[in-house]
């Protein structure tokens, strides 16, 4: 009877065990997820406000219009003034602009180069 008990107990620690190995979403999305959530809505708090945010990403040329694709978010926002990153094509820069969430177009105000080592990253 005790070797019975015995191997009912390890199967089910065994099983048990073998349920928790194959929890692969566990903790891999969650950082992320808030990191992002967390840009979205300092976003859309200024844009309410009307205030200017300061963004870091990639100035791009997208179907004729010159885009900047936000590096916390990955959102492409439109440009509303392009020739003030006229010059900036394909470029890592941080940007302070306002944010018009009703049509996604950003008004920038200034834009500066990120560093040579910063350039490396991906678009």
């Amino acid at each position: 009877m005790k070797k019975i008990s015995a191997l009912v107990f390890s199967f089910a620690l065994l099983c048990s065990l073998s349920l928790f190995a194959q929890d692969t979403t566990y903790g891999q999305n969650a950082p992320a997820d808030k990191k992002v959530e967390k840009a979205e809505q300092k976003e859309a708090k200024a844009a309410s406000k009307g205030k200017s945010v300061r963004l870091t990403g990639w100035v791009k040329s997208q179907d004729g219009k010159t885009v900047f694709v936000n590096d916390k978010d990955k959102q492409t926002w439109n440009v509303e003034n392009p020739d003030s990153v006229n010059g900036h094509d394909g470029h890592h820069v941080r940007v302070k602009a306002k944010i018009n969430e009703a049509d996604k177009s950003l008004n920038i105000l200034s834009v500066s180069m990120m560093s040579k080592r910063k350039q490396a990253g991906k678009m």
